[in-house]
């Protein structure tokens, strides 16, 4: 397995992005030669620079829809198609652009000839790089099992970073896996024509696996061994050595760039969403909420955030007064204790916008894990332990699994939804939280809230 595997999607859409810049200049000059109108880079980039940036971002998220630069083997069709989709998508864009720009940008001729070009440089470009990788995928075994090895397996298989595998294994279940025989062990690898052996530690097979392990160190394979821990602790921790015994250590990623960064990014979207949004929203609003019913315009109430400290979350009121007075409870999507105001609120997700005041003060971000009241959390963590780890971040306005799961209405659905949040703990990034970002507008528009 290449170690450098992961950056080949990454240089490809730079490679991409290079070709779409290219073209776009080039055919801007071939619209200003047409109109017979004098130009140069600098003024061309001074014009038109706000639509090559929409036109490289729109590449890019129309890419997370398509896969287009997921790591996987592909033959010829399935390298045209990917990028056909891609370019079918981006071409709207283009033309919708091209109409609505005040400065003209491109004119229809130009506009089709600029996407077949892309199509025809990326689909080119897709191809070769395709085939190029196809040689390169690993054809791998994983012998004998344990607590983790089907985590492996989904991260690596399903996740396609390779092409083949088997599980060697005491009794065959399923396709791809075959019949324990340690002394059949070389000559399976051998006629599979194996590059990598995965070792599981503590299985079934534990003796074989480790004079396996022994027996096949001096050979030209490549070995991983999977050890039998936990598998978040196993992904956040790092070997070292006391003497000639391993050792592993768990420490918790941190990037202090990343975190000082995404703290910038919240308080200026926050000030400008305070500054140009709320500041006329709010009048409008709490006329409403108090003329609809009785009661604050904000609500309060505590919730638990970083390291498991309480605050108060604000929030537009969206149900009646004393609307738990029989104790906490999770709202449904036929509550009577919601107003009409409220319905529509929590529907685009209004009510959650007195929020970025929690933000310029330090208690939440904008991405990051929904905050929960004491009440739940205790019942959650019940049925989910690892929910504890996600007082380790800020909890935020939105989060992936308010994007891909929604609201929750039971306390089983909100450890449900748990798994989405600990995925963003290992994925925690900028541009992750950008996306998040994206996507929770795109729900808002759609009205898909409570």
């Amino acid at each position: 397995m290449n170690p450098y595997k992961s950056f080949i999607p990454v240089i490809q859409f730079l490679i991409d992005i290079l070709i779409i810049i290219f073209l776009f200049f080039r055919f801007l000059i071939i619209q200003y030669e047409t109109l017979g109108n004098k130009w140069d880079i600098v003024l061309l980039f001074e014009n038109h620079y706000k639509a090559l940036l929409l036109f490289i971002i729109s590449w890019y998220f129309i890419s997370e829809k398509t896969g287009l630069y997921k790591l996987k083997k592909s033959n010829f069709l399935e390298s045209i198609r990917k990028v056909l989709i891609q370019a079918i998508i981006f071409t709207l864009i283009v033309f919708t652009v091209s109409e609505l720009k005040s400065k003209y940008l491109f004119n229809n001729d130009i506009t089709l000839l600029y996407n077949i070009s892309i199509f025809i440089c990326i689909a080119i470009h897709h191809i070769i790089a395709d085939q190029f990788q196809n040689k390169k995928f690993s054809r791998v075994v994983f012998i004998d099992s344990n607590n983790n090895t089907n985590n492996v397996i989904k991260q690596f298989f399903h996740g396609e970073k390779m092409y083949n595998y088997g599980k060697f294994v005491k009794v065959p279940q399923e396709k791809n896996q075959y019949k324990y025989d340690f002394d059949k062990l070389e000559t399976f690898i051998r006629d599979h024509n194996i590059h990598i052996l995965f070792f599981s530690l503590n299985g079934e097979l534990s003796k074989e696996v480790e004079d396996a392990i022994i027996k096949f160190s001096e050979s030209k394979y490549l070995i991983y061994i999977i050890p039998d821990i936990s598998y978040e602790f196993y992904n956040n921790s790092i070997i070292s050595y006391y003497g000639t015994f391993p050792i592993y250590i768990y420490r918790r990623k941190s990037n202090i760039f990343n975190k000082i960064f995404k703290r910038l990014f919240d308080v200026a979207f926050s000030l400008f969403f305070i500054t140009f949004v709320l500041s006329w929203l709010l009048p409008i609003l709490a006329l409403i909420i108090k003329f609809t019913s009785k009661g604050p315009i904000i609500y309060k109430q505590e919730r638990i955030g970083l390291n498991g400290r309480p605050f108060k979350i604000m929030k537009f009121r969206s149900m009646y007064v004393d609307a738990e007075y029989s104790g906490p409870k999770l709202a449904t999507d036929s509550d009577p204790r919601i107003t009409s105001v409220g319905k529509i609120m929590r529907k685009y997700r209004i009510d959650e916008f007195p929020q970025f005041i929690n933000v310029l003060k330090g208690e939440m971000s904008i991405v990051g894990p929904r905050p929960e009241r004491k009440f739940f959390i205790d019942k959650i963590i019940k049925l989910n332990p690892n929910y504890k780890k996600l007082h380790k971040v800020k909890p935020g306005i939105t989060s992936i699994g308010q994007v891909y799961f929604g609201y929750a209405e039971t306390v089983e659905e909100m450890s449900q939804r748990l798994k989405y949040d600990l995925l963003y703990l290992q994925n925690e990034n900028f541009f992750f939280d950008l996306k998040i970002i994206y996507l929770t507008i795109v729900v808002m528009i759609q009205g898909k809230g409570k």
